[in-house]
C-alpha cells in the first residue's frame, strides 16, 4: 500500500516544476517500462499491480499497490498496470553542432501529442536527434512520454536557443537547413542531402520568423488534394512524418 506521501509524489511529477525540482519523471505502462528497463535512463522506483510481471529481470524493488492508488497517481484516462519514477538525464540542454546526420528542429510546439509522435518518427526514419526550442512542451511531460511510444528512450531530445543552433551550425559544420514553406520547392521534385537540419513550426502560427535567414533549402508538401481540397495545412507531426519520410527514400538507412 502506498502511503499519503508518496501519492503526492507521484501525481506532482504531472507538473514541470516538480519534475525540475525532485530531478525526476514518471513512465506508465507494460511497454514503455520493459523498454526503459533496457535503456540507459536510470529508474528509481517502480510501482505497479500486484497482476504485473515484468518481461526481464529487474534490480529495482517493486512496490505493490492497489488498482485505486494506481488510479490516484496516473496521469492517463484509463490507468495502466505500472509506473516506474525515472531520472531525468543531465545532458539534454547540452548542445553540440553535429557535423553529419539527419536532425530536427522543433519550433515552439505546444501539444504534447504532437511533440511526442514528432520524437517517434525521427526514431522511426533514423533522424540522429531532436532539437527543440526552449519554448518546446517539456519532453518529459507524461503525455509525451506516452505518445513517443518508447522513441524517447532512443533518440536524443535537446532544448535550446534554436537561433543560436543555427549560429553555431553557419559558423561551423554549415549543414544544410531546410524548411517547409508556401514559397518553397515540391520537395518531390528536389535532391535532398543525406546531412542537415529540418525545421519544424509552432501548429499554428508556424516557423518563426527570426529563423528564416537560416533557412537555404526552402521545401513544401504539394497540396492540396483533389477537386481544390480547401485544408489550409498539414498537422505538424503528419508534415514531419511525410518530410522524414522523403528523407529517407532518397537516403535509404
Amino acid at each position: 500500500m502506498a502511503s499519503k506521501a508518496t501519492i503526492s509524489f507521484l501525481r506532482s511529477l504531472q507538473q514541470k516544476k516538480f519534475r525540475l525540482k525532485e530531478r525526476a519523471f514518471i513512465v506508465e505502462g507494460p511497454k514503455l517500462v520493459n523498454e526503459l528497463f533496457h535503456s540507459d535512463f536510470k529508474v528509481l522506483s517502480v510501482y505497479a499491480l500486484a497482476s504485473w510481471i515484468p518481461d526481464s529481470h529487474i534490480s529495482v524493488p517493486v512496490e505493490v499497490i492497489s488498482e485505486k492508488e494506481m488510479e490516484q497517481v496516473s496521469a492517463l484516462q484509463t490507468p495502466n498496470k505500472v509506473l516506474a519514477v525515472v531520472a531525468l538525464p543531465d545532458d539534454n540542454h547540452r548542445f553540440t553542432a553535429p557535423s553529419a546526420g539527419l536532425h530536427l528542429l522543433v519550433d515552439q510546439i505546444q501539444d504534447p501529442g504532437n511533440l511526442g509522435t514528432i520524437i517517434r518518427i525521427a526514431d522511426w526514419f533514423g533522424f540522429q536527434s531532436v532539437i527543440c526550442s526552449l519554448d518546446t512542451v517539456d519532453v518529459f511531460n507524461p503525455k509525451v512520454v506516452q505518445s513517443t511510444m518508447g522513441s524517447i528512450f532512443r533518440i536524443p531530445v535537446i532544448y535550446d536557443a534554436l537561433p543560436d543552433v543555427l549560429v553555431k551550425n553557419a559558423s561551423g559544420p554549415k549543414l544544410p537547413v531546410y524548411a517547409t514553406l508556401l514559397e518553397g520547392k515540391n520537395m518531390y521534385h528536389e535532391s535532398l542531402t543525406e546531412n542537415g537540419y529540418v525545421l519544424m513550426g509552432n501548429e499554428s502560427r508556424g516557423l518563426n520568423p527570426m529563423l528564416l535567414p537560416f533557412v537555404n533549402r526552402a521545401i513544401k508538401i504539394p497540396g492540396p488534394g483533389q477537386k481544390g481540397g480547401k485544408a489550409e495545412s498539414l498537422n505538424v507531426a503528419i508534415a514531419a512524418g511525410v518530410v522524414c519520410a522523403e528523407f529517407r527514400r532518397q537516403f535509404p538507412l
